[in-house]
């Protein structure tokens, strides 16, 4: 199976320096904020939470990923990592 890593974009400032990455794999579309995976896309667009913090910098990640602020990303389950996704997570 194909997989593609690209740095996340920015909505509101140049660059997160290669700090956050999205990775694509089959239909899963994951974010990675420094070495964690912090959440993930499935094949029907249901975003899914498998950090179970909250920073200012991955906040900002999670944000411009298309997820919600912080009051919203409280109230979320978290999940594991899903297993094709494992070995993506430090």
């Amino acid at each position: 199976m194909k997989i593609q890593i690209t740095e996340l974009i920015p909505r509101d400032r140049q660059s997160f320096y290669r700090k956050a990455f999205v990775i694509e794999k089959g239909a899963l579309r994951a974010l990675k904020s420094y070495d964690t995976i912090v959440c993930y896309y499935d094949a029907a667009g249901k975003l899914h939470r498998t950090w179970g913090d909250w920073s200012a910098t991955t906040g900002r990640h999670i944000t411009s990923f298309g997820g919600p602020k912080k009051a919203a990303w409280d109230r979320m389950p978290v999940e594991p990592v899903p297993r094709s996704l494992r070995a993506y997570n430090i």
